[in-house]
């Protein structure tokens, strides 16, 4: 797989998480948070911000997960609320994600197989055919830019071109 890639989805993903890390601050008694990225056709993908001693009251993990865990833990959750759930350890800090003060430093907290893992069920959850593992880097990047214009209106992508220009800069 293309490294830049995966740097790509990993900044993107941590750009999205970090909205809701800013979001969180306000709320200094709660240490459990969700970051909802999709709810389709009944299935519901969303990311968990938990400390390490909340996931350990989870049923049935197993001992190769817990040893995954670190002091807090972000875990990414792909479920149809009915017949199970698929979770994956996407990453992990020793200090609470509401300290990090960018995006980039939540990326650093991610663990890339799993959260690669993690987005690729997102992806088929959304309808995207996006097989990112196999594409050149040029390849992907014509890809996401088809994806946006196609579910994107022409005010949402001037708000992301926005976006993408301040973190040239």
């Amino acid at each position: 797989m293309d490294e830049k890639i995966t740097q790509e989805l990993k900044l993107a993903f941590a750009c999205d998480l970090y909205e809701t890390v800013k979001a969180a601050r306000k709320n200094r008694e709660e240490s459990v948070f969700r970051h909802t990225m999709a709810e389709e056709n009944g299935q519901m993908v969303f990311v968990g911000m938990f400390p390490k001693k909340e996931i350990l009251a989870f049923p049935d993990l197993t001992e190769e997960f817990k040893a995954k865990l670190s002091t807090f833990n972000l875990l990414g959750v792909v479920t149809d609320g009915k017949s199970g759930l698929d979770m994956f350890h996407v990453g992990g800090a020793n200090k609470p994600f509401t300290t990090l003060a960018s995006a980039q430093e939540v990326a650093r907290c991610l663990a890339d197989e799993p959260l690669l893992a993690f987005l690729e069920l997102y992806f088929r959850v959304k309808g995207v055919m996006l097989d990112f593992r196999v594409m050149t880097y040029e390849e992907f990047l014509k890809a996401v830019e088809s994806e946006v214009f196609k579910n994107t209106s022409f005010g949402q992508m001037s708000d992301a071109q926005d976006l993408l220009a301040k973190f040239r800069n």
